[in-house]
């Protein structure tokens, strides 16, 4: 078939290369200059599936044990609650989108930035309660984690600085990091040697269903696009472009902050990941650089937050003092970009109920966690295939039910 892709970030690419791969004709609209210029450029990088549906499964508690009294109407009125608890899901896609992100890296011997291991800090004693709910979530997953003592921590990351309150920290030692931009781009040449089109400095400004998808556009390729499908990877424009089909597509926007700096002293920086769970701040090794990132906020801003900028400068100095370069020529990278997230924080995965029209965005902060298998998942459902993943959980259309 000849198909659209909308969005060339790592999502879009992904989608591109395996649809490329199995023989369709493939076309990518980004209104970038090139691919991976929105939220998949300074992400930080980690792939870590248990942990992200721990953290998502204590979230939604929280979030339940907050609203308990609206859940218990509910609950008397014979009603379920409006979400579930997305951690089943989030673990599903994401241990299956990590197994094809290890496979296509061996298959076209991919150079990526990576690091082995994450390293959860707790500061008090208080905190650490949550730590050994979550240590024995994760296990009951299936996923290796241990709870270490201060001592055990600081051997495993002697960087630590000692002069920071620190309680414990739970060890993941099958999580890692990668380079997501550099993963992006070097798939997207993979697609590229496999017939596949980009065009870049396009912006869709709507689609319309009838004989095909026809996909209208701005930019160098200016014209009006007839395909036999589409997959919409857009991330937070796609709201819009899908609306005047009639499509209810409910995303928030997310905003996510990051900075990259040159290692100054590789034994004061990070062997791999460091999160720090109260300040929910991740600091990762990314090759000779440092990769400091914040869990996204909902925020309608447009530009980066020079507040949660100075947060991540000074959590890693709290934890990192002298790690990176700073002043002078340091060439220090300040970045932010939002996402999308849906309301029970799963992506929407799947065709759209409209014909030639597949969705595969709403991933929230774990674009980068979930992308190879969201897009082998697609690539499966367009050829008619069933798909290694139970689509039920990412059905686009579960909230008009």
């Amino acid at each position: 078939m000849r198909l659209a892709v909308i969005g060339a970030g790592v999502v879009g690419v992904t989608t591109a290369y395996e649809l490329t791969e199995d023989g369709h004709e493939v076309t990518v609209f980004e209104r970038h200059n090139t691919a991976a210029e929105g939220a998949s450029f300074a992400n930080g990088g980690l792939i870590a599936p248990e942990w992200i549906a721990a953290q998502a499964a204590a979230t939604w508690r929280s979030d339940q044990a907050t609203g308990f009294r609206a859940l218990w109407r509910s609950v008397r009125a014979g009603k379920a609650p409006r979400h579930a608890n997305p951690a089943p899901g989030l673990l599903h896609l994401a241990r299956y989108s990590s197994e094809r992100l290890i496979a296509l890296t061996e298959q076209h011997q991919l150079t990526l930035d990576s690091h082995q291991g994450l390293l959860v800090l707790w500061r008090s004693e208080r905190e650490a309660v949550l730590a050994r709910s979550m240590q024995a979530e994760i296990r009951e997953m299936g996923g290796e984690c241990a709870l270490l003592e201060a001592a055990q921590a600081r051997d495993l990351e002697s960087a630590l600085n000692a002069e920071t309150a620190l309680h414990s920290a739970l060890l993941l030692p099958d999580a890692w990091s990668a380079n997501c931009r550099q993963f992006t781009l070097q798939m997207r040449a993979m697609a590229q040697q496999r017939g596949c089109q980009f065009e870049f400095d396009t912006a869709v400004q709507g689609l319309e269903i009838g004989n095909g998808v026809q996909v209208l556009s701005t930019g160098p390729a200016h014209n009006a696009h007839r395909f036999d499908g589409v997959v919409v990877c857009a991330g937070t424009a796609s709201a819009e472009l899908l609306r005047p089909l009639g499509l209810r597509v409910p995303l928030h926007a997310l905003r996510g902050h990051s900075l990259s700096a040159a290692v100054r002293e590789p034994l004061d920086a990070p062997l791999s990941v460091v999160h720090d769970h109260r300040l929910q701040v991740t600091m990762a090794r990314m090759g000779q650089r440092v990769r400091v990132s914040s869990t996204g906020h909902h925020d309608h801003a447009t530009a980066k937050s020079p507040k949660e900028i100075k947060k991540l400068y000074a959590v890693l100095n709290d934890w990192f003092p002298g790690a990176i370069r700073l002043g002078g020529a340091a060439n220090v990278q300040e970045w932010s970009s939002t996402v999308s997230i849906t309301p029970d924080g799963l992506p929407l995965l799947g065709h759209a109920g409209l014909p030639g029209v597949w969705l595969n965005l709403g991933h929230g902060m774990h674009g980068w966690a979930m992308a190879c298998g969201s897009a082998r998942t697609i690539a499966d459902q367009v050829a008619g295939l069933s798909p290694a993943v139970d689509l039920a959980s990412y059905n686009p259309g579960r909230f008009d039910r």
